[in-house]
């Protein structure tokens, strides 16, 4: 037989071995899991889903009731108008996904509302707890159980069998339809891809959410149907909207504007929303409001309510779009095929720019097989093959070097083109450190500080200084994510953020200009309660810019942050602390201006020289969105443009009696006092206008 042949046998086996050897290690699960991740977002279903909503307890609802003096947690008959809402809407099947093993702490007629609300719906299923730990069930955990399982060996379960259950209490369990276990297991990194069907408890076969709700329309799923892995979990096949950001295709409602809904039906009025947007559809009720500790991670998005993910669970079973699990046996013999053909490969050619170009090539085919196989609907292992096939060309290439000396150099140059010496060196012992890197890119970066913060923190003591800060950050960071920013750090007070990565988002300049502005109306909205409970109000300054930095996950090998560096943010961070002197909140550079275009109202302020830079900076006021903006301001505006063209055509005296009229104004207010100055004392004929801030 051919040498080269016997040889390429020989290293694409070996290469397959060490792969599998690191895979069973779990050296590859990390990097498989992710990929599968990317794979669900590219092939994900952009189409809305038709027959499932959520109902969400978010934050405006628990901000609005709390206006009422309704506290977390509610009284339980807050839940009977959205019951009866879907009713009278026609909804299919109800989850609430609201654990309710206690007795109400309101009243016993609390319960009963509750409970007559879920006997005239007869639809509604509620949540069951499984635990494998030997505690003491629920009060009429058993009753429970036997009426919501399913027929002993319907659907696969998980091999080990459940020891205790928490339940709703006797008079909501006997009205409910039924119960469904909740308990489901993220994978090791904390991300929901996989969904139990069905779990055991003292011989009984209790539904997942997703099953139970499924078997209430009229074509109830098989078991024999749906494939599972071998613990019984099914592939959850979650849809995603055009942007691949978030998971945007299931409709929610929140739980007051529903409450309000049936109220006004009540009345005999109108909603402004119609129950039948309900009908014939399975309905997930679920929390969302922060605090709540319902959140999720899924391949889509960092975080989700639960009731979404027991949605998209839902949604897969309904649509019977399945996702077959990994084949362990097809996957290694696809990675020893693929290692065996790369290294053979390897062995047979000389010329450097056709050894690059066949690794390249070779190391797509896993790639490429991997998508096939999801396109088949299979989870086809991406990592390991490539990882085999990547060991395979090395070890193929370092071989026909060692013994065939010329062909060793060919080799060694074309990999060097391909592949730093360090990447092949480590790629199989450490594959982490391929995780580390980063890219130049046009941002958006976004620095807010609070006014004063050193005088708050020392009157403030400890609980109530993080209780402040907690609630600031919280409510500034949620409107930053909403405009979909990425959070770089908090620094104490201070918060860091950018826009347009790590996904691309063309209208960055104006998400970061809208989310500035949402900042500055949310924090005023806060003052009053800040006032009442801490003594005291707070004020923020922020700075915008955009322009060229270098972002991505930068630090070690064992601890790195995704950021962003460079001057662009550097000189976001001046121009939050040149809002000081001008006694304004928030001041944008040109480039951030230009690009936000005219839904953004700004005005010219001044030209800087901040510190750390020797080029000069026109800065803006970012005043408002344009929708939003009062009949006055263009007025205003137009006004101080006066001021400002008179300033540099050094009118001093037209400057200075155009910016006193603008009462109020505190930027007008530092014109007229330097034009008092330049009138008595004007600056040099060769001054450029350009002011040096001194401070940071």
């Amino acid at each position: 037989m051919d040498k080269k042949l016997l040889r390429g046998l020989a290293a694409g086996t070996g290469a397959f071995a060490l792969a599998a050897a690191l895979g069973a290690l779990g050296a590859w699960r990390g990097l498989e899991l992710k990929s599968w991740d990317a794979r669900i977002r590219f092939f994900a279903d952009r189409d809305p889903v038709p027959d499932i909503a959520l109902i969400l307890v978010d934050q405006p609802s628990l901000n609005y009731f709390k206006t009422q003096n309704v506290f977390w947690p509610w009284p339980r008959q807050m839940y009977a108008p959205i019951l009866g809402f879907l009713k009278a809407g026609g909804a299919r099947s109800v989850f609430m996904d609201i654990v309710m093993s206690e007795p109400s702490a309101y009243a016993v007629e609390d319960d009963e509302m509750l409970a007559t609300a879920l006997r005239e719906s007869g639809n509604v299923v509620l949540p069951v707890f499984l635990s494998r730990e030997e505690n003491a069930s629920s009060e009429g955990a058993d009753a429970f159980l036997r009426k919501s399982a399913l027929e002993p060996g319907a659907f696969r379960t998980a091999g080990e069998s459940f020891r205790s259950a928490t339940v709703p209490i006797p008079v909501l369990a006997k009205a409910a339809r039924g119960g469904a276990e909740v308990h489901v297991e993220p994978d090791p990194d904390g991300i929901f891809r996989r969904m139990p069907l069905a779990t055991t408890i003292n011989g009984r076969t209790i539904p997942s959410v997703a099953l139970s709700l499924s078997r209430m329309g009229e074509s109830p799923v098989s078991g024999r149907k749906v494939p599972v892995d071998r613990n019984g979990a099914m592939l959850i096949r979650y849809r995603a909207d055009k942007t691949r950001r978030a998971e945007k295709t299931i409709k929610a409602y929140s739980a007051a504007a529903v409450i309000d809904g049936w109220l006004k039906l009540s009345e005999g009025k109108e909603p402004e929303i119609l129950p039948n947007i309900f009908a014939g559809k399975n309905v997930l009720i679920g929390l969302s409001g922060a605090g709540l500790l319902d959140m999720k991670t899924s391949p889509i998005s960092r975080a989700v309510p639960g009731a979404e993910i027991q949605a998209a669970a839902l949604d897969t079973l309904l649509r019977g779009r399945f996702l077959r699990p990994p084949a362990p046996i097809l996957d290694l013999l696809l990675g020893l095929v693929f290692a065996i053909g790369a290294a053979v490969a390897i062995t047979r050619l000389s010329k450097p720019a056709a050894l690059a170009a066949a690794a390249g090539g070779l190391l797509i085919l896993p790639f490429a097989a991997s998508l096939l196989g999801f396109a088949a609907g299979r989870w086809t292992a991406m990592v390991q093959p490539m990882a085999a096939v990547l060991i395979a060309v090395i070890g193929a290439a370092v071989w026909s070097y060692a013994v065939e000396g010329r062909q060793k150099r060919f080799l060694r140059t074309a990999f060097r083109h391909y592949l730093s010496p360090h990447v092949v060196d480590q790629v199989a012992a450490n594959p982490a450190l391929l995780r580390l890197g980063g890219e130049r890119r046009e941002i958006t970066s976004f620095f807010s500080d609070v006014a004063g913060f050193t005088s708050i923190s020392e009157s403030l003591g400890a609980e109530g200084l993080v209780a402040l800060l907690n609630e600031y950050l919280s409510a500034m960071s949620d409107i930053i994510l909403d405009e979909g920013g990425t959070l770089d750090k908090y620094e104490g007070d201070a918060i860091v953020a950018f826009w347009n990565a790590p996904l691309d988002s063309p209208d960055h300049a104006l998400r970061a200009c809208r989310a500035a502005l949402a900042c500055q109306a949310k924090l005023a909205a806060m003052g009053p309660s800040f006032e009442s409970r801490f003594g005291r109000g707070l004020r923020a300054r922020i700075g915008l810019n955009t322009g060229p930095a270098v972002v991505g996950n930068m630090g070690s090998v064992r601890r790195f942050d995704y950021t962003a560096m460079g001057d662009t943010v550097n000189l976001a961070a001046r121009l939050e602390g040149a809002c000081k002197p001008f006694g304004i909140s928030i001041l944008a550079g040109e480039a951030t201006i230009a690009a936000a275009g005219p839904a953004i109202v700004a005005r010219e302020v001044d030209c800087l020289r901040v510190v750390g830079k020797s080029l000069p900076t026109r800065i803006f006021e970012v005043v408002g969105r344009r929708e939003d903006v009062g009949a006055e301001t263009p007025a205003r505006l137009a006004a101080f443009q006066r001021v400002l063209d008179a300033y540099r055509k050094r009118a001093w005296a037209e400057a200075e009696s155009g910016a006193a009229a603008l009462v109020g104004d505190p930027v007008a207010a530092v014109y007229a006092a330097r034009c008092a100055v330049f009138r008595s004392t004007p600056p040099p004929p060769d001054w450029d206008f350009v002011f040096e801030l001194k401070t940071k």
